[in-house]
């Protein structure tokens, strides 16, 4: 028996089995499925060798190994039947996604004084003769109309009341359709804790919903040891956000109007707010675009710069916050765009005559009309931006407030200038590329300013079943963790390369929204990192909570409107209750507890 050729041939085959070992992507085991996937994706690119054939020759090395080492060709033969059954299940469940033939079911997400939602939905201690309402989201992804009206019902156990009584309705939901039901409810009695169920029924499908409620007391006689605000909107644990980037208007890599309209219409279906990124020269300067295509030697598309912009204005209602369910008032589209600077450096397109045309130029290359005398890396950058909000300015009458570092063109002073040119949310601002593919930094202030850095995950853009896996388990370690995950898929999703990409993006939305029961508040970029400013950072929250029991008063010393603050209550001996508030800025809100009535 050889020892050095079982190791060796072990290692080997260890690798191949743990970048397929997906079951592990909800647990923490799973950073042992995600690190072989980094290792065979980093190497192979490295080496210029394709990565599949490279695991396959590695799998095929390991198993000659532990042969000539001593292991019987019987057990060899039992290791490469276990291996072929994992890529077998791993490829049909690309294969199944992939088909398109998935049909999502209605999304049903609840808004409740919830005191927490995974997993189960549970109410916690609910005070007698003090109403709250529960309202039943429901949202149709699929790209068909829903065969049926939707009946709910929701059923408490005795001594309850809820108002309306009996089942309500819904008419079919189109494809994309939101709909709401609202129960108000309040328990008549002192009572132990119990259960009941909202049950959802279209058609020949039916969807049950359980709460659970720890049992209902009078306020007045039970104690409170504390009351914080320690989560996102609607008691939620984490929170999700889908950002991509636009560099310039690509007839070949389809960052187009149609490649657009694809991505737009995808998160229209699930009602997914998104945050767009948008390098402003090469996609609204139809000159400068035009130079850089004769620059390049192909035409990229520039004179259909203008009729983008039209279509823009035309199609896309722009917010700076659109928290799901995510609607346009009156145009079909809604979405955050951010700022991804004028001149988007370390790529091809920083390529400019000001720079002598130098492909992936940084900062310092070259002097641009835009800049102003201070010419360092600071000056060069915030003015950068600035020249960007400009141009949303003036084609779509949009201030960014989020920015997204371009290519890997970051430094040192790279937070303060973003922070200077009026960006208060940040990604990719002070972090290197382990942070992005190893680590997951918590939301931040980079150093000397108070702006908010939201890191995005790595793999972006999804190209195979690999990627997804990785990015189910950085999925579920936000939500263990309470760390918003920015999901980063450019909304040209690949498109030249066939459907993979908008499928593995779609099935990351049905995870994110279906998933978790609803505990990762969806809204844009910008929406996620200004609450996290606001409400969570120890360093900057402006909304505080007082409490004189059995009354609370809750602050918002914020520039922003703030609805369903969910402020969790600590009861003295044991049990905890929520309460969502919604205060206006500059404003406080008194709540009474004894009758859940504003002061």
């Amino acid at each position: 028996m050889n020892a050095v050729r079982m190791i060796i041939g072990g290692a080997l085959l260890a690798m191949v089995a743990l970048a397929r070992m997906f079951a592990l992507a909800p647990f923490r085991a799973g950073w042992a499925m995600v690190l072989a996937n980094v290792a065979w994706e980093v190497f192979p690119k490295k080496a210029g060798i394709d990565r599949f054939r490279l695991e396959a020759a590695s799998a095929l090395a390991g198993l000659l190994l532990l042969g000539w080492g001593g292991v019987p060709w019987l057990g060899v033969a039992g290791i490469a039947l276990l291996l072929l059954a994992l890529e077998f299940q791993n490829r049909r469940w690309e294969k199944r996604l992939l088909s398109g033939n998935i049909n999502p079911g209605l999304l049903l997400t609840l808004e409740a004084p919830l005191v927490s939602r995974w997993p189960r939905y549970d109410l916690g201690v609910r005070w007698v003769g003090v109403p709250f309402e529960i309202d039943l989201i429901v949202s149709n992804p699929s790209p068909q109309r829903t065969p049926a009206d939707i009946d709910l019902a929701l059923n408490p156990p005795e001594g309850w009341q809820v108002d309306p009584v009996g089942t309500q309705h819904l008419e079919p939901l189109e494809s994309g359709g939101t709909g709401r039901i609202r129960w108000t409810l309040h328990p008549t009695v002192r009572q132990g804790g119990g259960e009941f169920q909202i049950r959802v029924a279209c058609g020949v499908r039916t969807q049950r919903l359980s709460l659970r409620h720890d049992g209902c007391r009078f306020a007045a006689d039970t104690p409170l040891a504390r009351a914080s605000i320690q989560r996102y909107p609607g008691g939620r644990r984490s929170a999700f956000c889908w950002r991509g980037d636009m560099d310039l208007y690509d007839t070949l890599t389809a960052q187009t109007v149609e490649g657009l309209d694809a991505a737009l219409g995808l998160a229209a279906r699930y009602a997914m707010p998104q945050t767009m990124c948008l390098s402003t020269r090469l996609t609204l300067d139809p000159e400068a675009a035009r130079a850089w295509a004769a620059h390049d030697g192909r035409d990229h598309g520039a004179e259909q710069i203008p009729r983008f912009i039209e279509w823009m204005n035309r199609n896309v209602e722009l917010r700076h916050a659109a928290a799901y369910p995510a609607k346009g008032a009156e145009k079909p589209y809604v979405m955050e765009l951010g700022n991804h600077g004028h001149l988007h450096y370390d790529t091809a397109a920083a390529a400019a005559p000001e720079n002598g045309w130098t492909s992936h130029a940084r900062m310092g290359a070259g002097r641009y009309p835009w800049m102003g005398e201070d010419a360092s890396s600071f000056g060069e950058q915030r003015d950068n931006i600035r020249e960007a909000a400009r141009w949303f300015e003036r084609c779509f009458s949009f201030v960014p407030r989020s920015w997204a570092k371009p290519g890997r063109g970051n430094d040192s002073e790279t937070a303060r200038a973003a922070e200077a040119a009026g960006c208060e949310v940040l990604s990719g601002s002070d972090i290197r590329a382990r942070d992005n593919v190893l680590f997951q930094p918590p939301p931040h202030h980079p150093a000397g300013t108070h702006a908010v850095e939201l890191t995005s995950r790595y793999p972006p853009d999804p190209q195979h079943i690999h990627h997804l896996a990785m990015l189910v388990f950085w999925l579920h370690r936000s939500h263990r963790l309470a760390r918003p995950m920015v999901f980063m898929c450019h909304q040209h999703m690949r498109q030249w390369e066939g459907p993979a990409c908008t499928r593995f993006t779609e099935e990351m939305l049905r995870r994110a929204l279906g998933g978790f029961h609803g505990d990762l508040y969806a809204d844009t970029m910008f929406a996620i990192g200004k609450y996290w400013r606001e409400v969570l950072s120890p360093e900057t929250r402006r909304v505080s909570v007082e409490a004189r029991w059995p009354r609370l008063m809750v602050r918002n010393d914020s520039d922003r409107d703030l609805a369903n603050l969910p402020v969790d209550l600590e009861l003295a001996g044991n049990g905890r209750s929520t309460v969502t508030v919604s205060v206006p800025a500059g404003a406080q809100v008194e709540v009474d507890m004894t009758t859940g009535k504003e002061i």
